[in-house]
C-alpha cells in the first residue's frame, strides 16, 4: 500500500485483492484469509481490512459465511442482446467453453414449435439439447430447434466440440440478419435443476431466441435456461427523437 498516495488505504486494498482475485491467487469459492492474515500481509489496521470486505461483498466479489469467514464469489457474466455463439463469448472472457449433448435426433415437431419456425406439415426439425460449460462448470442449457430443410443433415456434427453458429455460416452458408429475444426469471423443472444448479429445485432465466436470415426464413429457435446466480443480461436502448426524447 503506497500511504503517499492520494488515492484512499481502502480502495488500494480493494483493487489490490480484486488483482489477487483477477490473477486466481484467490480462487471462486476459496475462502478469503483471514483478517489477521490480510493485516500482516498489506500492514493495515484491521478496521480499513472490515471495510474493505465489506465493500466487496455489497460489490458481490466476496460473500461471507457467518462463522466461517469470507470467500470469492463466482464470476457473473455479463451477457449482452447479440448474435454471438456461446462459445466465442465464453472464450473472450477468457473461460474454457465446453458441452455435452443430451440429446440430438430428428423429430417431429409439435405445433408449438412448427408455429415459430413457420413450418408446413410434415417438415422434420432437428432437437439439440446441450449443457453449456464454463471452465467445466454448469452455465446454461439449451433446447435447439432447427427446420431440416435448412439444415440437412447437421446431426452429423459432433455438437459437444462445435459452434453451431460457425456450422450455420460455414457449412450452410447462412447469413445472420437478426434475432428476437425474450427473458424472464422462472423456476425450474426437476431435470433442469438438477442439471444447472446440482439441486432438485430453484431458479433460472429462461431466454427464447428466434434468429432470421437475410431472406427473413426463421432459422432456429432456442429456449437457453441460464444458471441465475452467474449471468446478467444488459442492453442498451437508443431514444427515438420522433418522440422527443
Amino acid at each position: 500500500m503506497d500511504k503517499n498516495s492520494s488515492t484512499p488505504i481502502y480502495v488500494q486494498l480493494e483493487e489490490a485483492i480484486k488483482e489477487k482475485i483477477k490473477r486466481r491467487e484467490y480462487l471462486p469459492g476459496e475462502e478469503l484469509p483471514t483478517e489477521r492474515e490480510l493485516t500482516a500481509l498489506f500492514s493495515v489496521s484491521r478496521m480499513t481490512i472490515r471495510q474493505v470486505i465489506s465493500n466487496l461483498v455489497h460489490k458481490g466479489i466476496l460473500y461471507k459465511i457467518p462463522g466461517k469467514g469470507a470467500f470469492v464469489s463466482r464470476e457473473v457474466i455479463e451477457k449482452k442482446f447479440e448474435i454471438e455463439s456461446f462459445s466465442d463469448d465464453m472464450r473472450k472472457r477468457g473461460l474454457v467453453p465446453g458441452s455435452k449433448v443430451i440429446e440430438f435426433e430428428k423429430i417431429s415437431a409439435d405445433q408449438e414449435i412448427k408455429d415459430k419456425l413457420r413450418l408446413s406439415d410434415g417438415e422434420k426439425i432437428y432437437f439439440l439439447n446441450r449443457l453449456r460449460l464454463a471452465d467445466s462448470e454448469p452455465i446454461a442449457i439449451e433446447y435447439c430447434y432447427l427446420p431440416e430443410r435448412v439444415f440437412p443433415n447437421i446431426i452429423k456434427y459432433n455438437m459437444a466440440n462445435c459452434s453451431l453458429y460457425t456450422i450455420m455460416k460455414e457449412e450452410y452458408n447462412i447469413h445472420f440478419n437478426y434475432m428476437k429475444q425474450s427473458l424472464k426469471a422462472s423456476t425450474l423443472a426437476k431435470r433442469d435443476a438438477e442439471m444447472l444448479l446440482e439441486k432438485s429445485k430453484g431458479f433460472g432465466l429462461v431466454s427464447e431466441r428466434l434468429m432470421y436470415d437475410t431472406k427473413e426464413t426463421t432459422i432456429e429457435y432456442t429456449k437457453t435456461i441460464y444458471h441465475a446466480e452467474r449471468y446478467t443480461f444488459n442492453m442498451m436502448l437508443f431514444s427515438n427523437n420522433e418522440f422527443g426524447y
